[in-house]
């Protein structure tokens, strides 16, 4: 089973202006690997990491989730 938890990174965008960008990080079998540069917003990356470890996601599924999170949360 794997555990997914919170990434977050440093990004400087136009005019050097920095940002915090949240990702997803991967857990599976002593494995580790990142999904980096998510989305700016904290609390909406931590509340798909909750429902990610409650349903247990297979990792098999989790980029059809996480570009559904991304077209959920596109403005």
């Amino acid at each position: 089973m794997a555990n997914y938890s919170l990434h977050t990174q440093s990004l400087y965008g136009i005019g050097r202006k920095k940002q915090v960008s949240y990702g997803i990080i991967v857990t599976e079998n002593g494995e580790t690997s990142t999904i980096a540069d998510i989305s700016i917003d904290k609390i909406a990356v931590e509340q798909l990491i909750e429902r990610l470890n409650t349903y247990e996601l297979s990792t098999e599924h989790l980029s059809q989730v996480i570009e559904d999170f991304l077209c959920d949360h596109s403005a």
